[in-house]
């Protein structure tokens, strides 16, 4: 099998790194597909730790699923991972599974800027790959990642788990769509309303502790000073390599909704724009840790708002809201729907609970979602994926939208963001709510928020076009790369 050489594509640029080469082949895809499938994860944060645990779940089940190899930067985590999962091997840099031929899956759990590049040198590997939401940093990147996809032929699953019901969503898109049970659809609302403390403001800037192989961890990200208290998790809300919660809980959010309630339909919003700040306590993050995002699809308005900042007098507390958190609701004419992560609810118009939904817990989902890519990669079909990467694909350019939209903020106005959500009424309920809640933590919203213009998205291109275009543009074109961790062009 012709692979490019991995060796020397690390050390060229994106275009000689298509150069032929050889890589060694996967013993599944080499062999008979009875036999076991062996995994590596790649990170042993909280989401590796929470897939590795999964597989040896599967593997003491008697499934046919092996945890093959864990690879970490962290020297005290790889510690960690080998008393606490036992994998057969170790890796110290990720790119020592891609040399491994005996590993026929990889488990992308690493922070996000590694996700798209890791996600391709495994499938130029001849590895399938599950790799973990959000898929990119930018519109670029994971335009890559799904080429890849395309031209490796290989099962690649997006991590959001919530899809992995299948009856439960055909049940509900039956409900809703089919038989018009609460009438028309009006508009859905999207909540993430939980507690995200300050990450720490520095004078100096961090020393990463000397386990970690700091060039390792950044990968394709740059370089740049840190200011925040420590290195792990709080990456997420740096934009070098991190998406914030628009990326974190709104991917998982998102991409339910689009599911069920515009039916995989719309697979851009036509309209984007958003109000937001990172409020309270100044700290080194970078993005907002309150936003609120309207997208106009061109029929069923949708909007999403998420909040973290603590209430002063009660620990844990934050900003109240409606319905589900973190969850949707669904607006009809004759009433509404309500999905949190877990059974949902149908209400009529007097309040009524007229209907419930079984669908699976956060832990189940993901239990069933790394089985699922398992069982596709075990038979070489990818259309028995529930997560397959056109879906994580198509909703990169919600949240990423959402996150160009606000870097691009000036001037807040209420007024103003009203009229741009010419379609809904409940986006002034959301930032109402919000403003009651700060005024009671002396936070001056007026002061704190920016209002960024209305950015418009081509379907066809999957480009900004019209006003604003250039500037957002340039930030979505962007092409994660260090050195020898460049994402490299791929082309079909």
């Amino acid at each position: 099998m012709n692979k490019m050489n991995r060796r020397r594509f690390l050390v060229s640029s994106s275009s000689a790194a298509l150069a032929a080469g050889t890589f060694p082949v996967p013993a599944l895809i080499a062999g008979s597909p009875n036999q076991t499938v062996r995994v590596a994860v790649l990170g042993n944060g909280n989401k590796g730790r929470e897939h590795s645990g999964i597989l040896n779940r599967l593997n003491a089940a008697g499934e046919p699923y092996k945890l093959a190899a864990i690879s970490e930067v962290d020297s005290v985590r790889l510690e960690q991972a080998q008393k606490m999962f036992k994998p057969e091997k170790l890796y110290n840099d990720p790119r020592r599974v891609f040399d491994d031929s005996n590993i026929d899956a990889v488990v992308v759990a690493t922070p996000n800027q590694w996700h798209c590049l890791t996600g391709i040198w495994a499938m130029q590997a001849g590895q399938h790959v599950y790799v973990e939401k959000p898929l990119c940093l930018t519109f670029w990147e994971g335009q890559q990642l799904f080429n890849a996809s395309r031209k490796y032929k290989k099962c690649v699953q997006i991590g959001t788990q919530m899809r992995t019901d299948r009856e439960a969503h055909a049940a509900v898109k039956k409900f809703l769509h089919e038989e018009r049970a609460l009438g028309k659809i009006l508009s859905a609302r999207i909540n993430r309303y939980a507690v995200r403390r300050p990450i720490g403001l520095r004078a100096e800037p961090l020393k990463v502790q000397p386990e970690v192989n700091y060039n390792l961890w950044l990968g394709p990200a740059q370089d740049l000073p840190l200011y925040r208290s420590g290195l792990h998790y709080d990456w997420h809300w740096m934009w070098n390599t991190g998406n914030g919660e628009t990326g974190n809980w709104g991917a998982h959010l998102i991409d339910d909704c689009r599911n069920d309630v515009l039916c995989n339909q719309i697979k851009v919003p036509k309209r984007i724009f958003t109000c937001g700040g990172r409020l309270g306590q100044k700290d080194a993050g970078e993005t907002p840790n309150t936003m609120f995002t309207y997208f106009d699809t061109g029929g069923i308005p949708v909007i999403f708002g998420f909040s973290g900042v603590e209430a002063k007098a009660k620990r844990g507390a934050t900003c109240p809201c409606p319905g589900a958190n973190p969850g949707y609701i669904v607006y009809c004419e004759g009433g509404t729907y309500v999905k949190p992560w877990g059974p949902a609810s149908a209400y009529d118009t007097d309040g009524k609970k007229i209907r419930t939904f079984s669908t699976s817990d956060y832990s189940l989902g993901a239990y069933n979602h790394l089985k699922n890519f398992c069982e596709s990669v075990r038979s070489n079909d990818s259309s028995n994926l529930n997560g397959e990467i056109e879906y994580g694909f198509d909703s990169s350019f919600w949240y990423n939208s959402a996150n160009t939209s606000y870097r691009l903020g000036g001037t807040w106005s209420r007024e103003k963001a009203l009229a741009m959500a010419e379609n809904t009424g409940k986006l002034g309920d959301m930032i109402d709510e919000m403003q009651v809640f700060l005024a009671t933590q002396g936070i001056a919203l007026d002061e704190t928020f920016a209002l960024s213009p209305m950015l418009t998205l081509d379907e066809k291109t999957r480009r900004f076009i019209g006003e604003n275009a250039d500037a957002a543009n340039a930030l979505m074109d962007g092409r994660p790369g260090r050195g020898e961790f460049m994402v490299p062009v791929v082309d079909l």
